[in-house]
């Protein structure tokens, strides 16, 4: 894009929209939708765009052939008002629409360069971007909203820089252009937008809340994060000091339609001011505003782990970033979920090194977590000293009195898979649940220490439960494992067949499902591939021919019903 040695015009953006050339006469073009179009490329990043996001901005409710006969006119229109400076300001081709570098003087950026251009041009810190521009379509308000946001942002950054100096007014010609803000290295932002609410009742009102505060308490569970929350524009400032660095915005728009409820949530990049994805669902108004609804339990969960992936992919690998890296937490756990005994150990490297790091309570949480690998997996070996490690990490965290459910959960099924206290497990677990019900981890380890405890009707009611909610999960195979493991012990075979083989269909290396669907194949009497699965197995597991480690991979409370689940090993292996 050519540039300009000095501006041909100047573009205020700061109040209404007025464009003025070199010798002040007025050119603000006479159309809504033109000077739409002259703001959204001043105000995006390279001052430049394509043809279809500009298209999806001012008629997001047209077809894409309507559009671009709407885009095309709207630049005649420009052309038409501007005359002879449109060509100097304005570059157009096929694809892309941009102002011509340095041609233009732009006042939000002045300001942010040189604070005195708000005084000397009269304007008051309180004035709103855009003041008066109405174009009446819904992506173009959200933009809007995002931009005015930024601008509150600006303005109490620069309040703050002013009562730091208030003598001193730099220049353009001696500070630096401003460069964006980097996310701070301690957390991740997110940013809380105003919710959509279209025909909600006074009791469907609150779920978008609820939805994306839970959504929002799950990540938290996972990654260190910064929450600001725009929702309320009245509510106090200083709640939103360091709000400039935030660098994803989240928003939910709910949509009823009698008795039929759709929620849509909405994730934002803030550095472009763009929608990165959505996706919705659709329920009975009843099935969402059920106490315990699942369908929105599954939602949650789905959203929160769809941003554990977003983030992990936007954020470089904590072998860059070093052991303190925010993503440390969810790596770790992926990584013992590839249940790989070189993945294993650089789990619990990366979690060594972040002990003293901002994790909290989650990374000793983890570390004794990832014994229960080295038990059940067969991806090492748990000496005497590791238990007694274990039981010191429980004490240390639980010393800490730890909200977090994820860090209880991991320790619950340390305490209760490793050290065989399933009653303290138990108290972990449910402590775990009190504070988030809509973790499927959470609910798929209290399974499991039902399952050892012999509990057989809450644990198949809660693997249920963490299968539904926890459908989109990477870890979703360990989810379908519980629920054959609770399947088999109540005697459901067909169900604990179905769901060992979803869970290898996802994790052909996992062994606690290879080990369950050995025990109902050989129970309905279909030797030939239950041998089939029990020589893969082997190949897992060598050491499992013996009884003894048959009894520490199963780890069974009731002794009938281990001797139950290795007779029908037995059987197979003859």
């Amino acid at each position: 894009m050519l540039g300009l040695s000095h501006p041909v015009a100047r573009l205020h953006l700061i109040g209404p929209l007025s464009l003025t050339d070199a010798d002040g006469a007025t050119r603000t073009p006479r159309g809504q939708k033109a000077g739409a179009l002259l703001a959204l490329l001043a105000l995006a990043p390279r001052r430049q765009r394509t043809r279809v996001w500009l298209r999806d901005k001012l008629w997001s409710d047209s077809s894409d052939r309507n559009a671009s006969t709407s885009l095309r006119q709207t630049i005649f229109e420009l052309r038409r008002d501007l005359g002879d400076l449109f060509d100097q300001i304005l570059e157009v081709d096929r694809h892309t629409l941009g102002l011509r570098t340095g041609a233009l003087w732009i006042d939000v950026h002045a300001v942010e360069e040189d604070p005195s251009t708000l005084s000397s041009a009269r304007l008051s810190e309180e004035v709103d971007l855009l003041e008066g521009i109405d174009i009446g379509d819904p992506e173009f308000e959200d933009w809007l909203l995002m931009e005015r946001q930024g601008w509150y942002e600006t303005r109490e950054r620069l309040a703050e820089r002013a009562a730091r100096s208030p003598a001193t007014v730099p220049t353009p010609k001696s500070t630096p252009p401003a460069t964006p803000a980097m996310p701070q290295a301690g957390r991740i932002s997110l940013g809380l937008m105003p919710h959509i609410q279209q025909g909600c009742d006074d009791q469907t009102a609150f779920v978008a809340d609820h939805l994306i505060e839970s959504v929002v308490r799950n990540l938290g569970e996972l990654h260190p994060i910064a929450v600001y929350d725009f929702r309320d524009a009245g509510g106090p400032s200083d709640r939103l000091i360091g709000a400039g660095d935030t660098e994803y915005f989240l928003r939910v728009r709910t949509l009823q339609v009698h008795g039929s409820l759709t929620l849509t949530f909405f994730f934002h990049l803030a550095e472009t001011m763009t929608l990165a994805w959505s996706q919705s669902i659709q329920a009975d108004r009843s099935e969402v505003l059920t106490p315990d609804s699942q369908i929105l339990a599954g939602f949650v969960t789905q959203n929160a782990d769809r941003l554990s992936r977003e983030i992990e992919r936007r954020r470089p690998a904590p072998a860059q970033q070093g052991a303190s890296t925010l993503l440390t937490g969810y790596t770790a756990l992926n990584m013992m979920f590839r249940l790989d005994r070189n993945a294993l150990h650089n789990a619990e490297t990366l979690l060594a090194g972040a002990q003293d790091s901002q994790g909290g309570v989650l990374m000793p949480a983890l570390s004794a977590y990832a014994t229960s690998f080295r038990v059940g997996e067969n991806l090492g070996s748990l000496a005497k000293t590791g238990e007694d490690e274990t039981r010191a990490i429980v004490a240390d965290v639980l010393r800490d009195s730890p909200f977090n459910a994820i860090a209880l959960a991991c320790l619950g099924h340390a305490v209760g898979y490793v050290l065989r206290d399933h009653e303290q497990a138990r108290g972990l677990l449910e402590r775990a649940l009190q504070l988030n019900p809509h973790q499927a981890f959470v609910w798929d380890h209290y399974a499991l220490n039902r399952l050892y405890a012999g509990d057989y009707a809450t644990a198949i009611e809660s693997a249920r439960r963490a299968v539904s909610i926890g459908a989109y999960s990477p870890l979703s195979y360990s989810y379908d494992t519980t629920l054959a493991m609770a399947a088999t012990m109540a005697g459901q075979h067909g169900q604990a067949i179905a769901a060992s083989r979803a869970a290898l269909s996802k994790q052909p290396r996992f062994a606690a499902a290879m080990r369950y669907l050995v025990v109902n194949l050989s129970k309905t009497d279909r030797a030939d591939e239950a041998r089939q699965v029990y020589d893969g197995l082997l190949l897992r597991d060598p050491d499992f021919t013996d009884p003894a480690v048959q009894k520490a991979r199963f780890r069974i409370s009731q002794s009938d019903r281990e001797d139950d689940l290795i007779a029908a090993v037995r059987r197979i292996s003859g």
